[in-house]
């Protein structure tokens, strides 16, 4: 059994003028802790020139960020 774990990759997607946006993170809106805290969202900002970043959510969900130029 390997060590490691591959977790479904987030994937966000922002309009080609967005600079800020708020999401909601998956991973903690697929999983219902006992505490109480179901969803995480997360907000972000992506330079104008930039085409892709990376943001973590407040329980460490990794999520990648991506300008919709098709």
């Amino acid at each position: 059994m390997a060590s490691w774990t591959v977790l479904e990759e987030q994937t966000v997607w922002i309009s080609p003028r967005a600079t800020s946006f708020t999401v909601a993170c998956d991973a903690c809106a697929r999983s219902v802790a006992g505490d109480g805290y179901g969803a995480a969202v997360v907000a972000g900002t992506l330079p104008p020139d930039a085409v892709r970043g990376w943001l973590v959510c407040a329980r460490g969900h990794q999520l990648r960020v991506e300008r919709d130029g098709r």
